[in-house]
């Protein structure tokens, strides 16, 4: 009996002791999220700041105060476009047949260029018809796929950037057509492309051949002074 007493009243069992890399990982784990919290807080306080200067921005535009930091506003609070668009011509009419845009874009008066520059087209001049293109064709635009194949194709890639070719039929005159090669990106220093138009009746066989023709050409530098050629 007293040997059962004595047992059960021996020392009580040591209570496990946390192990110190848990203790550091819990420690690194609480000093992450103070950090968390306190970036969360700051966060806040800029996009109070920020929500407050937007707020104050659109009332500004309301009341029509311009921008102090805009270049081009006005005390009126309108503002200047930084570039003048530039309409291509209407299609399908003899002005939208010859119409470059290129050149327009290159002589646009707020283009910046080197102030002794003056770009500009040259007058058209009669422009001869290679041999190779003479014949007739089923329809107009067969006549201009050879001329601008013969005229333009070998340089494509190499001396110049892209050709366009058009043709417009005339309303009055269903045996008339006019046709149009237009180049661009010319590797040439004066010549930045050409134009070439012609004129393309319908023979007594229903077929087309190539009539007279003029070409102009458009300079990066400037025109010569009786406007026949780039400087």
């Amino acid at each position: 009996m007293l040997l059962l007493i004595a047992a059960g009243c021996g020392p009580d069992e040591p209570e496990p002791q946390a192990d110190p890399a848990d203790q550091e990982r819990i420690a690194e784990l609480e000093a992450s999220l103070a950090e968390a919290e306190e970036r969360i807080r700051d966060l806040e306080v800029d996009n109070e700041n920020l929500q407050a200067a937007l707020e104050a921005a659109q009332d500004a535009d309301e009341d029509g105060t311009p921008d102090e930091d805009d270049p081009d506003a006005d005390p009126n609070g309108d503002t200047e476009p930084a570039d003048t668009a530039i309409d291509p011509a209407q299609q399908r009419t003899a002005e939208g047949l010859i119409d470059q845009l290129r050149a327009r874009i290159l002589q646009a008066e707020d283009r910046e260029v080197p102030d002794e520059w003056e770009p500009g087209s040259t007058m058209w001049q009669p422009f001869e018809v290679p041999s190779a293109v003479a014949g007739t064709y089923d329809t107009p635009g067969e006549v201009m796929t050879a001329l601008a194949t013969e005229i333009e194709a070998a340089a494509l890639g190499t001396e110049q950037w892209e050709t366009t070719i058009r043709v417009l039929l005339d309303e009055d005159d269903p045996d008339l057509a006019y046709g149009a090669v237009l180049s661009w990106g010319f590797l040439d220093d004066s010549v930045a492309g050409r134009d070439v138009r012609i004129t393309l009746t319908r023979t007594d066989d229903e077929r087309w051949q190539p009539g007279g023709a003029e070409q102009r050409f458009h300079c990066r530098r400037g025109v010569s002074d009786d406007g026949e050629v780039c400087v």
